[in-house]
């Protein structure tokens, strides 16, 4: 009898932020509320009635869901990045688009992470669909494989050399900032090289304001080229699921300045709604996914909002335990669980 529901995100590494964010974490959130679901296995494909189909669209899992759709199973494809946009015409992306069509065409559901992200959808597809859009559920603690690459104890060691500086740091009255993230990619322009355009006002601010900088990435190289230069402090974790939460816990303020663009502008709310809920005050630009939050943090007024978090630390916290009252209401694993448990159930009754 057909009664799972199977997730199959395009990479099963919990390490990587979609899968865990998009898939494992609801999928987890969902079985452990009895919801009968579990991650794509090739061999139990007579036992489901619905497969999620994460970022993949390519030519052998297209074939799949087709297959699948033609045994009565309901495709749903779930997108939460921009692959539409190529500014630097790879390709790869160029080729991949008219799959991503196909594949969007072929579906009986589609899902987008933001409606920002939907509405690039709906451009793309010849015919008009319904896209449900649900969102990302804050992260608590990073799950995943219990293995030796999972337990980082080099990283371990490294975080705490970092911990260590920064107590010193903020004994002598500095205040800790961080931006953490991919390094960026050749599809769009994001990433660490983001900072950049905000060096100069975060310069100044240090000659008020004791301040340092710590980004948690994953080009070192990249860093030492671009930020440690800066005439401020400067500190580098390589992120890793051991330690990242530890190291951003241990800041004050988040920076998150944001080329604009197509592919940025489709991005959900996770590092700003992370931060917040660890107890970090945001300074950023915005993207529509960040307006709800547009009244506990500063937002578009770097000056103004970093110069205010730095000379009143009463306003950080005001702004933290507001941001943390949305995210208890809205942004949960447990409400974000509850959305797609609706999806699937309303998807099962037609």
């Amino acid at each position: 009898m057909r009664a799972l529901v199977a997730w199959k995100p395009r990479f099963r590494d919990p390490r990587v932020a979609s899968t865990r964010i998009r898939c494992l974490n609801p999928l987890r959130e969902l079985q452990s509320n009895g919801f009968p679901i579990e991650l794509f296995d090739p061999k139990q494909v007579d036992r489901y009635a619905v497969v999620v189909y994460g970022k993949l669209y390519d030519d052998t899992n297209y074939r799949e869901a087709e297959g699948l759709q033609k045994l009565g199973v309901r495709i749903v494809f779930d997108l939460c990045d921009n692959h539409f946009y190529n500014p630097n015409e790879l390709d790869s992306l160029r080729e991949a688009q008219d799959s991503l069509r196909r594949m969007m065409a072929l579906a009986d559901g589609l899902v987008a992470s933001t409606e920002a992200m939907a509405e690039v959808m709906r451009s793309e597809l010849s015919a008009p669909r319904h896209i449900t859009v649900i969102g990302d559920a804050v992260e608590t603690e990073i799950l995943g494989k219990k293995t030796p690459i999972w337990d980082g104890s080099w990283q371990r060691y490294q975080l705490k050399k970092l911990l260590d500086q920064l107590e010193i740091e903020r004994r002598n009255g500095c205040t800790q900032l961080v931006w953490f993230g991919i390094h960026g990619g050749p599809n769009a322009e994001y990433g660490m090289l983001d900072l950049i355009k905000i060096k100069p006002l975060v310069e100044r601010m240090h000659r008020r304001f004791p301040l340092s900088l710590t980004v948690i990435s994953n080009s070192r190289i990249k860093f030492n080229r671009a930020i440690k230069p800066w005439r401020i402090p400067t500190r580098y974790l390589t992120w890793h699921p051991a330690t990242f939460l530890s190291g951003l816990r241990a800041h004050t303020i988040t920076l998150i300045p944001i080329s604009d663009n197509p592919f940025t502008r489709c991005k959900s709310n996770v590092r700003l709604a992370l931060s917040l809920q660890i107890g970090l005050a945001v300074v950023a630009d915005s993207i529509a996914s960040y307006q709800p939050f547009a009244e506990v943090c500063c937002l578009d007024d770097w000056e103004r909002g970093l110069e205010g978090y730095l000379s009143h630390p009463d306003l950080r916290q005001r702004h933290v335990e507001a941001g943390r009252a949305i995210l208890a209401k809205e942004w949960t694993a447990t409400h974000i669980a509850n959305q797609w448990r609706e999806y699937f159930e309303k998807l099962l009754a037609r």
